[in-house]
C-alpha cells in the first residue's frame, strides 16, 4: 500500500560544509523510498496496472485476460483541468490605489508569461496530483534578452529532488535542498544543494567538488567550501497536494485493482462462452484408421476418432433404448446482468471517493444548485478550495524567490516598479471557471452592484476575472456613475409624488434556491414523493 511521500528531516539547526554530507547521506535514503513509490503511481497513472490474484486461475488457465479499466487517469485529468486548468496569476493584495504597484503586478504577470508558465503549471501540476509533490526552480536569467524575463521558471523532476526540514525550529522550516542528475554508465550521481547562502556541488555523496579549497579528508578527496548563493533563498520550492503528501488516487489503488480484476473476470467468462468445450453423452463418432510406416519398413495401423470441425454438421441418432443423445456447451452459468451493475457501481463509489463528478445527472428534476449537489460538483469545489489553501501559500514561497531574482537582476532598470514590489503586496489568484455558473455570477454582481456595494467588494466577493484590481482600475468609475443614476432617479420619483413601493417580482432581481425547493428532492427531501 501506497502511504504517501516522507518528510525528509534533520535535527541540524543549519548546514555546513562539514554536516551536508552525512546529512545528504541520510536523506538520500528516504528521498529513494519516495522516488520509487512516485514511479510506481506515474506508471500506474499510464496504465501499467497488474492483475492482483491470491490464487491463480485454475478453471481455464489457457483463457486469462488480463484488462486495465485506469480509472486513475482520468481522476488525474479531472483534476489537472478543474484545479489547474486557468493559469495562476498574481493580483494586488489589500486596497492600495498605487499605479505604480498595479503596473509592477501587471509586469510580474508578463515575466511568468515569458517564461511558458501555463505550459509548465501542467507540467508541474501532473508531479503534484499524481506523486503529490512538486518542485520548481527559481534563478536568475544570466541569458536575458531584450523582452524576456528577469528570472527563469523551470520544473524540477520529483523522482530527483529533495528538500530537508529541521526539526531544531518550531515551524519545520526547509534548511537543505537539492537535486541530482545519474550518469547512465557509471551509476554516479552529481547533486546540486542549495541552503540559504550556500551553493554546493556533490559527487556521488561523498565529496564536495565547488568552492574553496579547505584541504584533505581522511579519504584522501580535497575539502571544499561550496560557493556563495547570490539569492541567499533556497530557490527550489517544494509544492504538495495535502499535507499527507499522497495523490489524488493513492487511497483508491486497491479498489482500482479490485475493479480491474472484476472486469477482467467477466471478459474470461465471455471469452471463455465463445470458445465453450463442448460436452457430449451417447454420441458415437465415426472411427477413421490411418496406417504409418515406421523406417524399416513396418506399416502400423492406427485408429483416430473423427469429431466435428468448424462449419461441419453433426447427426445425432435415438439409440434403440431410447437413449436421446446430448450435445451442448460447457458453460458456468452467470448472473450477466449482476455483474456488470457491481462493476459500474464499484467504479461511480471509486470516481466518487476521489471527488470526481458525474457525467450526467441521476437525480431527477434537479436544477442549479441542485445539480451541483447531485452529481458531486459541490463536492470537487470544496476539495479544491481545501487544496488551493496550500497552494497559495507554496506559490507565495516562489514569489519571494522570484522577486529576490528581479531585484539581483543587472538587466532591470533602476525606476522599474519592480524592484519596489514586496511579497506582502501580491496575492496568488486561483481561478475554476465552471461555464455553467457564469450566469449566476453575472447575476448575484449586477444585484449587488445595483443595490450599492461598491465595485471593490463585489469582484473580490464573486471569483470571476483573473485580476480583480486592475476590473476595479477601469470600470470603477462607470460602476459608481451607474449607482449614482440609481439613486438620482429614485430620488426624482419620489420627489414627483411616487411611493417607492415596489412589487415582491421587481424587488427580488435575481434567482434563488426558493425556485429550487418544489422541483429538487436533493434540497428538500420532504417534497421527494411530489
Amino acid at each position: 500500500m501506497q502511504t504517501g511521500r516522507i518528510a525528509i528531516y534533520t535535527g541540524a539547526k543549519e548546514i555546513t560544509p562539514d554536516n551536508i554530507i552525512p546529512i545528504l547521506r541520510e536523506a538520500i535514503l528516504e528521498h529513494d523510498i519516495n522516488s520509487n513509490r512516485i514511479q510506481f503511481l506515474l506508471d500506474y497513472d499510464a496504465g501499467i496496472q497488474p492483475i492482483v490474484r491470491k490464487n491463480p486461475k485454475t478453471y481455464r488457465p489457457d483463457i486469462d485476460c488480463e484488462c486495465c479499466d485506469n480509472v486513475a487517469n482520468e481522476v488525474t485529468e479531472f483534476n489537472l483541468g478543474f484545479k489547474w486548468g486557468n493559469p495562476i496569476t498574481l493580483v494586488q493584495n489589500g486596497d492600495n490605489e498605487d499605479s505604480n504597484l498595479t503596473e509592477a503586478i501587471a509586469e510580474l504577470n508578463s515575466c511568468y508569461e515569458s517564461q511558458n508558465a501555463r505550459q509548465k503549471q501542467q507540467e508541474l501540476a501532473r508531479y503534484v496530483e499524481i506523486g503529490g509533490v512538486g518542485y520548481a526552480l527559481i534563478d536568475v536569467n544570466t541569458e536575458y534578452e531584450d523582452g524576456e524575463s528577469y528570472f527563469t521558471y523551470n520544473v524540477l523532476d520529483p523522482r530527483t529532488t529533495f528538500v530537508v526540514r529541521s526539526t531544531a525550529y518550531s515551524d519545520k522550516r526547509i534548511i537543505l535542498a537539492g537535486t541530482y542528475i545519474k550518469d547512465k554508465h557509471s551509476g554516479t550521481r552529481y547533486y546540486t544543494c542549495f541552503t540559504k547562502d550556500t551553493r554546493y556541488e556533490i559527487t556521488d555523496g561523498i565529496k564536495i567538488t565547488n568552492g574553496k579549497n579547505k584541504g584533505k579528508t581522511k579519504w584522501g578527496f580535497l575539502e571544499r567550501s561550496g560557493e556563495e548563493n547570490p539569492l541567499h533563498k533556497i530557490p527550489i520550492i517544494e509544492y504538495t497536494r495535502s499535507f499527507d503528501r499522497m495523490g489524488c488516487f493513492e487511497r483508491q489503488i486497491s479498489e482500482m485493482d479490485n475493479l480491474n480484476l472484476l472486469i477482467s473476470d467477466f471478459t474470461n467468462d465471455v471469452e471463455q462462452n465463445t470458445q465453450a468445450v463442448w460436452h457430449t453423452n451417447d454420441v458415437d463418432f465415426p472411427v477413421e484408421q490411418e496406417t504409418t510406416v515406421d523406417k524399416d519398413g513396418t506399416p502400423h495401423i492406427t485408429e483416430k476418432v473423427r469429431k466435428p470441425k468448424s462449419g461441419e454438421w453433426m447427426q445425432t441418432y435415438t439409440s434403440a433404448d431410447g437413449k436421446t443423445p446430448i450435445v451442448e456447451p460447457l458453460a458456468i452459468n452467470y448472473d450477466y446482468t449482476g455483474m456488470l451493475n457491481n462493476i459500474q457501481s464499484r467504479r461511480q463509489i471509486i470516481l466518487q471517493k476521489c471527488n470526481v463528478p458525474q457525467r450526467n445527472d441521476n437525480s431527477g428534476g434537479s436544477t442549479g444548485v441542485a445539480m451541483s449537489d447531485a452529481t458531486g460538483w459541490s463536492q470537487a469545489e470544496t476539495a479544491a478550495a481545501k487544496q488551493q489553501l496550500i497552494t497559495d501559500g507554496c506559490k507565495m514561497e516562489e514569489i519571494k524567490v522570484v522577486l529576490a531574482a528581479i531585484k539581483l537582476s543587472n538587466n532591470v532598470n533602476s525606476s522599474n516598479p519592480l524592484l519596489k514590489l514586496r511579497a506582502r503586496d501580491v496575492k496568488p489568484n486561483i481561478k475554476r471557471q465552471k461555464t455553467y455558473e457564469m450566469s449566476t455570477k453575472v447575476n448575484a454582481m449586477a444585484t449587488l452592484i445595483s443595490h450599492g456595494f461598491s465595485l471593490k467588494d463585489t469582484v473580490d466577493a464573486i471569483p470571476f476575472f483573473d485580476d480583480p484590481n486592475d476590473v476595479v482600475a477601469r470600470s470603477g468609475e462607470m460602476v459608481k456613475a451607474y449607482q449614482d443614476s440609481i439613486i438620482n432617479k429614485d430620488t426624482q420619483n419620489q420627489a414627483e409624488g411616487g411611493d417607492g413601493e415596489q412589487s415582491p417580482n421587481k424587488d427580488r432581481t435575481m434567482q434563488d434556491l426558493s425556485d429550487q425547493t418544489e422541483n429538487s428532492p436533493v434540497i428538500d427531501k420532504s417534497r421527494t414523493d411530489k
